[in-house]
């Protein structure tokens, strides 16, 4: 240094001095301010296990449980026959006869028909009380019957389900009228046609000629025959 530059040198003050380190400390956090960002949180490798460790074990226990219903379900297969209603008309017909004034038909159907329903009910909106019986056939078919001592037209037409009248047929001489409507048959005994027991019997479903057949011949050779009382 030379006399001239010792001559301009001014040592700088005790101000100075805490003034350029200040600057010195704010330009070293000046990217941080700038950036506004706070510091991200770091995890410990232990901590990272304890925080993992439940979830793993909610998986394990999650599959454990799943092979578990597994197995039972294949130990226990749904069965492979089907369930079907199955009444018991004779036992029906005989409570039934309790409080009609005819003896309810309980007809000796083939063994592999199913009963449906074997019921006695009171038809309030037409004023009939009616003893009615529905089977389902050996070709999933249905077929049944209605007889009522009280039958009037509107009764009829419910029963037959507004079918319009094709025809007549006779059947072991007593004469029916008949209805079709779509792939369903009904035939109807009028009480003044049934000379056996005086009640009105219409018979109808959608079973082929063959079932329905067997059906009417059941139905008719049981009208009027006594039913056995239950024990």
């Amino acid at each position: 240094m030379t006399d001239r530059d010792q001559d301009d040198y001014t040592e700088p003050t005790k101000h100075e001095d805490e003034a350029g380190l200040w600057r010195h400390l704010e330009d070293d956090d000046a990217p941080s301010a700038a950036a506004g960002e706070s510091p991200k949180p770091q995890l410990t490798q232990s901590q990272v296990k304890r925080l993992t460790a439940p979830m793993i074990g909610m998986i394990i226990t999650m599959g454990v449980l799943s092979l578990v219903l597994l197995a039972l379900w294949f130990m226990n297969p749904e069965p492979d026959v089907t369930y079907s209603r199955d009444e018991n008309v004779p036992e029906a017909a005989s409570w039934a006869a309790g409080v009609t004034e005819y003896e309810p038909i309980s007809p000796q159907v083939p063994e592999d028909w199913s009963a449906n329903y074997a019921r006695w009910e009171t038809r309030a909106e037409h004023g009939v009380q009616v003893w009615e019986v529905g089977y389902t056939t050996a070709a999933v078919n249905f077929v049944g019957f209605a007889q009522t001592d009280q039958a009037n037209p509107a009764w009829v037409n419910e029963e037959t389900r507004q079918a319009p009248a094709t025809g007549t047929e006779t059947v072991q001489g007593l004469e029916f009228e008949v209805r079709e409507e779509g792939d369903r048959r009904y035939l109807v005994l009028d009480a003044e046609q049934n000379t056996i027991d005086g009640t009105t019997v219409v018979i109808g479903g959608d079973a082929g000629e063959e079932e329905f057949s067997q059906a009417v011949e059941a139905i008719i050779e049981a009208i009027g025959q006594e039913v056995p009382e239950n024990e």
